[in-house]
């Protein structure tokens, strides 16, 4: 009876909030972009599969959500860590998963798009997240059938890197008889409040992008825990339109046991900028098996590509790895050209990643000078169209000191600045992008 009586007073409550429910202003996230998924049968390896990756990767855009209706942070990430806001918490989010269609039986582990993960408290980067998979229960996530943890640190570690976080549950995790379930990712110990930000926000799609997969575990004051649908409390806009979104969390399943237990390399993230006319390049792996390294293919056409560099890479293993690679060879300012990765395995068997563009025609309508600089930078730009500009600082080492969006700049000449002056001095990147477009320059701040 009293489980009863407090169930009722949840549904009271619930209802009584989604009469004012919150707006969830959308942020635009980094994107899924370079992400060449290789999962393929090696050797005896049964089939193995990352769910809705390709679809994220090829129809969704991706966003950070913040509660707060005026579209700043106070109220901290919809989803991740969160102000209490009328008398709740949220302790958890999660999303759904149904693979009733497919033969897949396992879950071995999952990626997961983080777009924030820091802490104003040095000693919170010790904390640990944990990630859990959820049995169904008439519709909400229900009991947990399997878990893992990581560090806080490993999370922003991941964020820094522009990477997707990669878990992996020490044993398989049997899905259940009904092929439905959900993985959670509990943050219930960190902070949001006026001291303590502990910042972890998880990336989603935009609305109606795909159906509505998104949960929370909401802990209500005086009440205790209950699971939501966010298209039954969150909207989308001024219209209550339901925000009906999925959580980038991406799990690995298999239809045997050992069909993920040594992951084929999973590239993340290939994207190449040109500095000083030469080609930066870098990737990063969530896993490798078996993995001897990288040929770095160059073409002028898109069509005939030639080796250029070989990178070697890290065997087998589960962590993070980043890669680079510098062509200095570049010298020709008519031509356009274009890079792919070709994996090697031990055995032989090669994979290869998607192909970028990097042209350095482009060049003669960017400039950025003084170089050195004190203080202000000035940014030129030739425009061919309208586009979307972006300023960024990066440092040696490839943190991301400053981004500016400067929005929408009209066709034509367009002159900008920006002040460096409380840099230290030193050696820094400026990353200036124009829609598809981007021109990366060295600079020394005196």
């Amino acid at each position: 009876m009293k489980n009863c009586l407090l169930l009722l007073f949840v549904l009271l409550f619930i209802n009584v909030l989604n009469a004012q429910k919150h707006i969830a202003t959308a942020i635009p996230a980094k994107k899924i972009t370079g992400f060449s998924k290789n999962f393929s049968t090696q050797g005896i390896q049964a089939a193995c599969d990352t769910l809705k990756i390709d679809s994220a990767r090829n129809l969704w855009h991706s966003f950070i959500y913040v509660s707060a209706t005026d579209g700043s942070e106070d109220d901290g990430y919809s989803f991740g860590v969160s102000r209490d806001a009328d008398g709740i918490s949220i302790q958890q989010d999660a999303n759904y998963y149904d693979v009733s269609s497919s033969d897949y039986n396992y879950i071995t582990g999952a990626l997961i798009d983080f777009a924030r993960g820091n802490t104003n408290v040095v000693d919170d980067l010790n904390k640990t997240v944990t990630f859990n998979v959820h049995a169904d229960s008439s519709g909400f996530p229900g009991a947990i059938i399997g878990s893992t943890t990581l560090k806080y640190s490993d999370i922003k570690t991941s964020v820094t890197d522009s990477a997707f976080t990669a878990i992996k549950f020490a044993t398989p995790i049997a899905i259940p008889v009904n092929k439905i379930f959900y993985i959670s990712i509990d943050h219930s110990n960190f902070s949001w409040d006026n001291s303590t930000r502990d910042s972890l926000a998880i990336v989603a799609d935009s609305s109606d992008e795909a159906p509505a997969a998104a949960y929370q575990l909401w802990n209500v004051d005086q009440v205790g825990s209950t699971w939501i649908r966010v298209s039954d409390y969150y909207v989308s806009d001024a219209n209550n339109d339901p925000l009906d979104v999925n959580l980038y969390i991406f799990p690995y399943v298999s239809n045997t046991a050992d069909g993920c237990e040594t992951l084929p390399v999973s590239l993340l993230n290939f994207k190449g900028s040109l500095i000083n006319k030469q080609a930066e390049l870098t990737w990063n792996t969530a896993t490798e098996f078996n993995n001897k390294g990288f040929d770095v293919e160059r073409s002028n056409d898109g069509k005939l590509f030639t080796d250029v560099g070989f990178v070697k890479g890290a065997g087998t293993t589960s962590s993070l790895k980043k890669y680079s690679y510098v062509d200095a060879t570049l010298n020709d300012l008519n031509n356009t050209f274009y890079y792919r990765l070709k994996q090697i395995d031990i055995d032989g068997k090669t994979n290869y990643s998607k192909v970028i563009l990097l042209s350095l025609k482009s060049i003669a309508g960017w400039k950025i000078y003084p170089n050195p600089v004190k203080d202000k930078i000035n940014v030129n730009l030739s425009l061919t169209a309208d586009k979307k500009v972006t300023i960024q600082v990066i440092s040696k080492d490839g943190k991301l000191l400053m981004n500016e969006d400067e929005g929408t700049l009209k066709q034509g000449q367009q002159q900008l600045y920006f002040n460096i002056k409380n840099f230290a001095p030193g050696s820094y990147y400026v990353r200036i992008k124009a829609g598809d477009d981007a021109y990366t320059q060295s600079i020394i701040k005196q």
